[in-house]
């Protein structure tokens, strides 16, 4: 079975940030002829979402769980297997996407326990540095990829409608809920030479968590060898501005 993705995205201010990340989309809409949605609010990104081709969709901010849930019921219709999640601040290469879509194509809940995180909110916790943060035992919430038949069982609605935060984890209760059925799968993005990043600024619900370990690498260099180029330097010179970097 060929895997044919969606991928979704919850939009909310950090106008530059966003600028960025929807180029990202732009891109692996072109390269694998995906279907990436955007659920924002008040219509900020609207038009960005529109001139790269990517649908759109708007709903108040809060609850999260609402929004979310809202967002990802553009793919009732639309001619997709799977559906990815990622943050309007997770950037990933285009071997990720591709491995993703191998990997989940025969199964309803995949994701990776790994990935690299930058920080660059100059009031918490790590500003300008990077850091890598692997999970035992559970999935990282960048990169998730649901199946369609999954969300069709759970009503299009994997969210707590209520919940402003953990949302991860109210949507991996949702699957557990629909039983042993589910196929499952995981794996470490960094053991299969890949590349996934959290950039944390100014509007991230969390920041930094305890567990994360700060990683000697160059991160400009880090984006250059995993991102197109005009892309890498666009987001280094963003990190830039904000002395970051």
């Amino acid at each position: 079975m060929k895997t044919k993705l969606g991928i979704l995205s919850s939009l909310w201010h950090r106008p530059q940030l966003t600028e960025l990340f929807l180029d990202r989309l732009e891109h692996v809409k072109e390269k694998f002829d995906c279907v990436p949605a955007c659920v924002g609010t008040d219509y900020e990104h609207s038009q960005a979402c529109i001139n790269r081709g990517i649908l759109y969709t708007d709903h108040q901010n809060k609850p999260l769980g609402t929004k979310w849930n809202h967002g990802i019921r553009l793919f009732k219709d639309q001619d997709v297997s799977h559906v990815m999640i990622l943050g309007s601040d997770d950037f990933v290469c285009d071997e990720f996407i591709e491995f993703s879509m191998d990997f989940c194509k025969d199964k309803d809940f995949t994701g990776c326990k790994d990935l690299f995180m930058f920080g660059a909110h100059p009031h918490r916790k790590g500003f300008g540095t990077l850091f890598y943060f692997r999970y035992q035992g559970f999935l990282v919430g960048p990169g998730r990829c649901y199946s369609k038949k999954i969300l069709e069982e759970m009503n299009w609605t994997p969210w707590n409608v209520n919940k402003n935060a953990g949302l991860d984890g109210s949507i991996t209760k949702t699957v557990k809920m629909l039983g042993s059925h589910v196929k499952r799968g995981s794996f470490i993005a960094r053991d299969q030479g890949l590349f996934l990043v959290d950039i944390k600024t100014s509007g991230n619900i969390s920041g930094i968590p305890g567990g994360a370990k700060p990683y000697d690498g160059d991160f400009k260099m880090m984006l250059l060898n995993n991102l197109p180029e005009d892309e890498a330097i666009n987001i280094v010179d963003f990190l830039m501005e904000l002395k970051a970097l």
